[in-house]
């Protein structure tokens, strides 16, 4: 057995990010090794809608989608606030054709709308990043969501790591802000890392035991819950090593949803072979 010894400091992190360049977000992350965490670049009505808002505003104002939005794009409509009623009237459509945006139903200006969906495409939302950087913490067997929505514990053996990131992330475009506070491994900070860890395993758990109990799923999707299953069981040891405990109560329940995982990989292997 290998055994490994882990620092049993960390920090808390949260931040404040801008939109940012696509390519200079990705290129940060792959060259960091997390290249799968990697957001897929905004959507063409994602980025006309951020053209409209830029152009035209949002006061009186609201873009609505149409029926089959990606064909047919969106609509601003002006909203006439009345003491008893409203009136909504439309301004005018626009759709994504061959990469430049085309108007109908009033008049816009095609090609200010163009410039902005053009800016618009080639930038990352900065919910679309934030949710690329919880998934680079977890991948560093962080602990998102802790104490509070927005706050994150990265354990001490990944946070030079995190720190590199962050500090790329601020040089690729200036006003992304990444805080990091590390924080000493006394017995309040240990007991809100239990609990935050209790209640990922248990929710993680319980939602494994119910995807495979439905037997519903594919070859392919029982391996992915096996891998994940697998991974529970290994985070759990992780943190037994950090916290320096047993947390014997939160490697059975890891334990119960790595079996029920790998038994349902193994009756769907079985009754594939059955049926050759």
């Amino acid at each position: 057995m290998i055994e490994r010894e882990y620092d049993i400091g960390g920090a808390l992190t949260f931040w404040a990010l801008v939109p940012t360049p696509y390519q200079a977000f990705k290129d940060v992350l792959e060259s960091r090794g997390y290249g799968k965490c990697v957001p897929n670049p905004r959507t063409d009505q994602s980025a006309l809608q951020g053209a409209i808002k830029a152009s035209y505003g949002t006061k009186d104002k609201v873009i609505v989608s149409r029926k089959r939005a990606r064909t047919n794009g969106l609509e601003l409509v002006e909203i006439e606030r009345g003491e008893e009623k409203n009136y909504y009237t439309t301004s005018f459509g626009a759709k994504v054709v061959n990469k430049a945006v085309k108007a109908d139903g009033g008049w816009a200006d095609e090609g200010k709308l163009t410039e902005e969906f053009l800016r618009s495409k080639a930038v990352l939302t900065t919910a679309a990043m934030s949710a690329a950087l919880t998934e680079v913490l977890e991948r560093m067997d962080g602990i998102h969501s802790f104490c509070k929505a927005g706050i994150h514990y990265v354990p001490g053996h990944c946070l030079q790591e995190w720190k590199g990131l962050a500090k790329a992330l601020k040089v690729c475009e200036e006003g992304n802000e990444i805080t990091v506070a590390e924080v000493a491994m006394h017995e309040g900070t240990a007991r809100a890392v239990r609990d935050a860890l209790t209640k990922r395993v248990n929710d993680e758990a319980l939602q494994l035991l119910d995807d495979v109990s439905k037997g519903t799923l594919n070859d392919d999707q029982l391996h992915v819950r096996a891998e994940r299953a697998q991974e529970l069981v290994r985070q759990v040891d992780l943190y037994s090593s950090i916290l320096h405990e047993g947390l014997e109560g939160l490697k059975n329940v890891a334990a119960l949803a790595q079996g029920a995982a790998m038994g349902a990989v193994m009756q769907d292997f079985a009754a594939a072979g059955l049926g050759v």
